[in-house]
């Protein structure tokens, strides 16, 4: 079974075999919005509602949102990658999930201890190794790299990885590379690692997939009263079981039981598709306040209940580009939206690698002239930075340098 009713009428040809443009332009939506609120890290003069919630707080702010929103977006596109792999599980499709998951999490852990590294006793200077991180990474994950190309990026990465050099401190007890908490690619990575590797157990059942949804939201829950406590040490020195493989992975399970609704070949039309979704924010954000009280709406715990409401937020809003974008026909708006969404890897790293080249080439800062400043300036600057980013994906995009790992 994998569909979630085999009565349902057949969608229209336009709906059955188009490319999904509101995933996309979603997608470029949450990368936009991820870009802003980051340069907002820290600004004086900004509503608190831009900023992220504290540690012990219980409750979001809309930067909260973005993390879930990748996540989603995350799940959402694995059974349109996997569904005919679907019975047919191959060494080749297995390694090609590990070479995925894996590069993610190399990222993230580089990207990790960024903040401690010591160009004194590295042997390249900050700027330079991040600099040529990110090269190594665009020589790995560019779409349709040579082998050369693929070769020159291996060794790069393996030298940078091997001269990588970072201060001590209560988080990190080498001077070489840890995992510590993985960063946020990598916990993209395990999450999508795990959750692919369901949805291929699963067979892409809806059915069976919401269910394992339920059993990761029990696997936070229950690992954090304890329940996991017979694990050895040493697992959860590598990943935190609870957070990582429980809630931050049913976010993407979450994405992915929606994802399930476009399949080529898939029989649901627009009402069908509309109504699951609307139902299914609906029970995510009731089952998420119902819980609430065990251990709040928190970010930093990635509790359960945030990851409830969080996921039913996320899918109401992929709902109205939904009906706006792929129903009504409305597109001209969000075509400003698409370099990002389709050409996502790389409007992530292009801020830091903006930053690490400018600090490399030892350019004034001219792009920030009301950065310290804050306040409304300081929100228009920040926009503005922004749809900087947007243009430099979108030349690359047009340049032929598409990232896919």
């Amino acid at each position: 079974m994998t569909s979630f009713s085999s009565s349902m009428p057949p969608a229209t040809a336009a709906t059955a075999t188009e490319r999904l443009i509101s995933l996309d332009a979603f997608r470029g939506f949450v990368i936009v919005a991820m870009i802003w609120v980051n340069y907002l890290a820290g600004m004086p003069g900004i509503a608190h509602w831009l900023e992220h919630a504290g540690p012990r707080a219980d409750g979001i702010t809309m930067p909260d949102l973005v993390f879930p929103g990748f996540l989603f977006m995350v799940g959402m596109a694995i059974p349109l990658a996997l569904q005919r792999h679907c019975g047919h599980v191959t060494p080749a499709l297995l390694g090609r999930l590990l070479w995925r998951s894996g590069s993610l999490m190399l990222a993230g852990v580089v990207l990790a201890n960024a903040y401690r590294y010591d160009a004194r006793a590295a042997l390249l200077p900050q700027a330079m190794y991040f600099l040529l991180f990110y090269a190594a990474m665009i020589l790995l994950w560019r779409q349709g790299a040579g082998k050369l190309e693929l070769a020159a990026g291996g060794a790069l990465m393996l030298f940078l990885l091997a001269t990588f050099r970072g201060e001590l401190n209560s988080e990190f007890s080498s001077t070489w590379l840890q995992p510590s908490w993985w960063g946020i690619l990598g916990m993209i990575g395990w999450a999508y690692l795990l959750c692919s590797l369901l949805y291929l157990a699963c067979r892409g059942s809806g059915t069976a997939l919401m269910g394992v949804l339920a059993l990761l939201i029990a696997l936070y829950m229950g690992g954090t009263a304890g329940s996991l406590a017979f694990l050895p040490a040493s697992i959860n020195a590598i990943v935190n079981v609870p957070q990582v493989l429980g809630s931050t992975a049913a976010n993407v399970l979450a994405g992915t039981l929606v994802g399930q609704l476009f399949l080529r070949g898939s029989p649901l039309g627009h009402a069908q598709r509309i109504r699951f979704m609307a139902w299914f924010a609906l029970g995510l954000f009731a089952a998420g306040m119902l819980l609430r009280p065990y251990h709040h709406i928190n970010k930093i715990a990635a509790t359960e209940s945030y990851t409830l409401v969080c996921s039913a937020l996320i899918l109401a809003l992929f709902l109205v580009f939904y009906v706006v974008i792929d129903v009504w026909r409305w597109r001209a708006w969000a075509v400003v939206l698409l370099p990002a969404g389709t050409n996502a890897l790389f409007a992530y790293i292009v801020p830091d690698l903006w930053q690490q080249l400018a600090a490399v080439l030892h350019l004034p800062r001219f792009w920030w002239p009301y950065l310290a400043a804050g306040g409304a300036a300081g929100l228009w600057n920040a926009a503005a930075v922004t749809a900087l980013m947007l243009l430099f994906t979108a030349l690359a995009s047009r340049h032929g340098l598409k990232l896919k790992f």
